[in-house]
């Protein structure tokens, strides 16, 4: 079971913690066994840097298919950062293998402690004045706004997660419609907006960059000491796990006979993203297309697997 954690994060790169912590949990429910408190909170830690890293990344690339490079670069600054910090803080930048079934496999240094402090403090002084500049150039909200629009009705019937579902009015966030730990003990909101268009998925983005950043301060105000993983054992079982990625939330479904993996299934949430790319692209300009690609920025390793 312990190594198929590593096949469910590799199945999408840009997701590796959320997948972990899918597979992870899984494994806890089909063994009817829980990881310690602060396995929990350094899961969240983990995915929280994740959602930043891919948040700021897309941001800039969006901005980047406008022709706007100056944004891209500044954001791919900011992405370096949080990834350096990821290394600091659990031996490497997108935190492969450091999610396992039972826990987690490494704790946070007050090497990784201070990095984070530093990590936070240097991205709340540069994002706003890149959050302004993108509000306030015309030129490129020209390009964002009113283009490659889904309605909230197709959002709602297609059941589209992450900010594709949230820019379109429909409000589900694992994190928070489930409250699995320790996301249920954290104060954060989850930011919804109607317009539906490129602009509204670039400002979900931003709005979830700045309630990762607070839930990245709180998880190391309120982490608790103790053990960071348990010890397996050979049991069998079926077990489900629903958590939220950067780009929406991911189903694991698995069953176990004596300790080894019989069946497992991974959905990816661009499952439900592709098929609305397809209506969001109608009528639309063909230079419009990469930004209306990006700005849903779909999963192709997850959606194939």
């Amino acid at each position: 079971a312990r190594g198929g954690a590593r096949l469910a994060a590799r199945t999408s790169g840009d997701s590796t913690v959320a997948y972990g912590i899918g597979f992870a949990r899984a494994v806890e429910a089909a063994l009817q066994i829980a990881a310690p408190a602060r396995a929990h909170y350094l899961r969240a830690l983990m995915a929280e840097l994740e959602r930043l890293a891919n948040h700021l990344g897309d941001i800039g690339a969006i901005c980047n298919d406008a022709s706007f490079a100056l944004m891209h670069a500044h954001c791919g600054i900011l992405r370096e950062l949080v990834l350096r910090a990821a290394q600091a803080c659990f031996g490497h930048r997108l935190m492969m293998d450091c999610v396992i079934p039972g826990g987690v496999r490494t704790d946070l240094t007050g090497e990784g402690d201070a990095s984070l402090k530093v990590l936070l403090r240097k991205i709340r002084e540069r994002f706003p004045k890149l959050i302004e500049l993108y509000d306030n150039t015309a030129s490129l909200q020209d390009r964002t706004a009113a283009t490659g629009i889904l309605q909230g009705a197709l959002a709602r019937r297609f059941g589209a997660p992450g900010f594709v579902g949230r820019a379109s009015g429909r409000d589900f966030d694992a994190r928070k419609t489930l409250g699995y730990p320790p996301y249920s003990e954290l104060d954060f909101t989850v930011p919804v907006l109607s317009a539906g268009d490129v602009n509204a998925r670039v400002w979900i983005r931003i709005r979830e960059v700045e309630q990762s950043l607070a839930l990245i301060e709180q998880i190391l105000d309120s982490a608790p000491q103790g053990p960071i993983a348990v010890e397996l054992g050979d049991g069998s079982g079926e077990g489900l796990a629903l958590v939220e990625s950067f780009r929406g939330d991911v189903l694991v479904s698995l069953r176990l006979e004596a300790g080894r993996i019989a069946r497992c299934h991974l959905r990816d949430p661009s499952w439900f993203q592709w098929p609305l790319l397809e209506v969001a692209i109608e009528g639309n300009i063909v230079a419009d297309f990469p930004l209306c690609n990006k700005s849903f920025n779909c999963s192709y390793s997850g959606h194939d697997s």
